[in-house]
């Protein structure tokens, strides 16, 4: 029982974080690959582990990182954006096409990168972006079990990505 008093306590904690880590996953939302949940599940076991998203995050920085320097801009991040957009066409699940589809109030990649700058230049480092990302799975994981479902990837997506500014 106090475990469970526990985790709800966690679950009420980290809610925060799952506005605050925007960047780490919505690269990930944007991979042209339809299916990213798939895409991400490396070991076709149904989950998503920590090192599985820490692997996918970590090539999507990569692919935002277009001049290589170590740091993502918010005009990189609109540019990798775009580019996924345009290139994923094809028929989703509808758990990717809730991670995936726009709506109003969504963050844009300044405020993305706002949210985890936490050194204020403008900019997100691979550091800034790795601790994003492993809180974001943190506060995905709402069972705790240290893997990803289906829905909590898409349930996370869906609170991650509003504005603070949507009424």
């Amino acid at each position: 029982m106090n475990n469970m008093k526990q985790r709800r306590s966690m679950t009420i904690r980290t809610a925060a974080t799952v506005l605050l880590c925007g960047v780490a996953t919505a690269a990930i939302a944007h991979h042209e690959g339809g299916d990213m949940f798939k895409m991400m599940d490396s070991n076709n076991d149904g989950k998503i582990s920590a090192q599985e998203h820490a692997a996918a995050v970590t090539k999507m920085f990569g692919e935002m990182d277009a001049n290589g320097d170590g740091n993502v801009t918010a005009q990189e991040m609109d540019a990798r954006h775009m580019k996924a957009t345009a290139k994923t066409k094809e028929v989703k699940t509808m758990n990717d096409a809730a991670m995936d589809a726009p709506s109003h109030g969504e963050m844009s990649s300044a405020e993305k990168i706002a949210k985890m700058d936490t050194n204020g230049d403008g900019m997100l480092s691979a550091a800034e972006h790795d601790a994003g990302a492993k809180k974001m799975f943190s506060a995905m994981d709402t069972d705790g079990n240290g893997s990803l479902s289906r829905e909590e990837m898409a349930a996370g997506h869906a609170t991650r990505m509003k504005s603070d500014k949507t009424p």
